[in-house]
């Protein structure tokens, strides 16, 4: 399976969320605070969101490794705006730069890798 042209290197996505409590780990105490998985789980939806459209019908894409960094927390209530950027296709393959922002504050960045396979696999 070939990935089409459409699917290329500067594709971005975006979600913006507010901090509630899906996305709050409790066990340090206190409000809790923004999950690194929950993080993480926005990083993967904004890289898929950015190319799902272009997919060949039929077609999915699935999380296959992330690397990322998480640098400052965010507290309940607080709205986070996280970015993906598509920086390299390889057949299947598609590689991102990852980032979490809570304004200027960076609260975490890395990199995502995703594979286009058949939904229904």
């Amino acid at each position: 399976m070939s990935t089409t042209n459409r699917i290329a290197p500067g594709l971005e996505g975006r979600l913006e969320r507010v901090v509630d409590d899906r996305l709050i780990t409790m066990h340090v105490g206190g409000r809790g605070v923004f999950a690194t998985p929950a993080m993480i789980g926005l990083m993967e939806g904004a890289s898929h969101k950015s190319v799902e459209d272009l997919l060949p019908e039929g077609h999915t894409t699935v999380g296959y490794e992330v690397h990322v960094r998480h640098l400052a927390p965010a507290a309940p209530g607080s709205t986070i705006v996280v970015t993906s950027r598509l920086t390299d296709v390889k057949g299947n393959k598609l590689y991102f730069d990852v980032a979490c922002h809570q304004g200027e504050l960076l609260l975490g960045s890395g990199t995502h890798k995703r594979a286009i396979v058949p939904a229904d696999f």
